[in-house]
């Protein structure tokens, strides 16, 4: 049999590594809990926005929530950090320099096609032209500032959900799952209920999918009227007409309209759609 001191060694190999880790994920990141939190990310998402302060508070934000996260300053710098990162979602500033925002979503979309989510941020709220042209041109999602880094977070997740579901069963099926009740498909604009494919009409598909992107976020009525809607629409549009539009579309999604699984009532603000994930 082998002596205490031939054995020692190997007992205390397990160990030895759990240190050796340790110490140089300290050296490398400052503490072996950040080491752990980069091999769980999220996903990679490259932030393209060419304001240096604004950049680098999203870049830390992000990571902070567990992504793994690269920056671009410019349209040019974009395009070469999607080739070097394959990224799994974009957020993309309009107004860049060298090649605008709008440019560097159609090249994305020209070479990667859908694999990639979209996040487009604008500084201009009332541009509905904006808005309107970077949805056609292939993005995802339109934001504009300012808007609570909580509200982009939901945005994120909830599109990266979609991504993944596009990623894993191909551009023909454009189905987000929700749960085993309700399925969206933004492709073709329709749900499927209870296992039965239902059409809405535009304004309700629009209401639903734009907080079903805001997943846990409230959405103010205001703010319906004004996406939604429309700016143009705003002053014949008020309060009670998104309430009506909202009890039309419970009736048609909700397993039971009075108990809504889906879309909640938040008091003194509007509604929000549930978010699965918390």
């Amino acid at each position: 049999l082998p002596n205490l001191s031939e054995l020692l060694p190997i007992m205390l190999k397990p160990f030895t590594l759990v240190l050796e880790l340790t110490s140089s994920a300290d050296e490398r990141d400052g503490t072996f809990q950040d080491s752990i939190r980069r091999i769980l990310v999220e996903g990679k998402i490259l932030i393209v926005e060419d304001t240096q302060s604004f950049r680098q508070s999203l870049l830390e934000y992000f990571e902070r929530e567990g992504f793994e996260v690269y920056a671009a300053e410019d349209g040019s710098q974009a395009l070469a950090r999607v080739n070097q990162t394959n990224p799994d979602l974009i957020i993309l500033d309009v107004q860049l320099p060298f090649l605008d925002g709008f440019e560097v979503c159609k090249l994305v979309r020209k070479q990667s096609g859908n694999n990639i989510g979209i996040i487009m941020i604008s500084g201009s709220k009332k541009d509905v032209v904006d808005r309107v042209v970077g949805l056609e041109l292939g993005a995802d999602v339109y934001m504009t500032k300012p808007f609570e880094t909580r509200e982009l977070l939901a945005q994120v997740r909830s599109l990266l959900r979609r991504v993944k579901a596009r990623n894993e069963f191909g551009d023909s099926h454009g189905w987000f799952i929700v749960d085993d009740y309700l399925q969206i498909d933004l492709d073709r604009r329709v749900v499927r209920v209870g296992g039965e494919e239902l059409r809405l009409t535009q304004l309700e598909f629009d209401l639903l999918k734009y907080m079903v992107d805001r997943p846990g976020v409230p959405c103010g009525r205001s703010d319906l009227i004004d996406l939604v809607w429309g700016y143009e629409a705003g002053g014949d549009i008020n309060d009670s007409a998104v309430n009506t539009a909202i009890s039309k579309l419970r009736r048609k999604i909700e397993p039971d309209p009075t108990i809504p699984r889906y879309i909640h009532s938040v008091h003194g603000i509007g509604y929000r759609f549930v978010d699965f994930s918390e």
